[in-house]
């Protein structure tokens, strides 16, 4: 899976999940049930074909202390994308209250408690912007599978197997539950049942990480129909606040003597 592991241990993310057990078997070739993958696919086809949308989210992980004792950490997310290289991101919670801007040429993260933030040239597209603000910005990107440009071959690449466990309501939505397994994690997703096939609900699930914390992601409200102005994805700094630099951008002090 495409930014999976990165977000994990960015979050602390795992978890155990009550399903009905599947057979797994290391193959060359995933061991998928058809139908779960015919669904998958529906569903990836159908959100590479919208070139806009808004989407708004809740999402939680859990967190384990040194202890063992886990937390569970609640976060509101709306996110506005636009292809080819335009991302709004606004998250709510305990700890975090940022917005995430990428316009096509830079990417600034806002923290709106410490009136703060950090810009860096950009990638000119999605793909390789996620892929830039994870792996050199550390940065967590929730959902960001579903962004990318080839959404079925992010979300397979780390799958050993998978399973069509039935139908299940989720927000009063009739979807398709749909389980799989890697060898880094294992992930369910709900996706809706009809012509929009969405994802609803996503659980991410890591057999690596003591105490097995979980990743859940539950989309509230999808709307690609209303146009979203170019000026949503622009940064301008609010009075007073202050740059800093991403942590990864700042160059250690030289502790050479001369």
């Amino acid at each position: 899976m495409r930014n999976i592991k990165t977000i994990l241990a960015t979050l602390c993310l795992a978890a155990a999940c009550c399903l009905a057990p599947f057979t797994v078997t290391a193959a060359d070739t995933p061991a998928v049930d058809p139908e779960a993958d015919k669904i998958l696919k529906q569903m990836c086809d159908y959100l590479q074909k919208q070139k806009h949308f808004m989407v708004q989210a809740e999402t939680s992980h859990e967190s384990v202390l040194d202890n063992g004792e886990k937390l569970m950490f609640l976060n509101q997310v709306t996110i506005y994308l636009k292809r080819p290289n335009k991302i709004y991101s606004y998250r709510t919670g305990m700890i975090r209250n940022q917005e995430i801007f990428y316009d096509g040429t830079n990417i600034t993260l806002y923290s709106k408690n410490l009136n703060l933030w950090a810009s860096a040239p950009a990638p000119p597209n999605i793909d390789e912007t996620m892929n830039f603000a994870i792996a050199e910005l550390g940065l967590s990107a929730p959902g960001g599978d579903f962004f990318y440009s080839d959404v079925y071959k992010g979300l397979m690449e780390d799958v050993i197997s998978g399973a069509y466990i039935g139908k299940n309501k989720v927000g009063g939505v009739t979807c398709h539950h749909l389980a799989f397994r890697g060898t880094e994690v294992d992930w369910q997703i709900w996706i809706q049942d009809g012509d929009k096939p969405l994802p609803r609900k996503y659980v991410i699930i890591s057999k690596w990480i003591t105490g097995a914390p979980e990743y859940t992601l539950t989309i509230t409200k999808f709307d690609n129909s209303t146009p979203i102005p170019d000026d949503r994805f622009k940064f301008t700094p609010p009075e007073g606040a202050s740059r800093i630099e991403f942590a990864s951008q700042v160059k250690p002090k030289s502790t050479d003597k001369k």
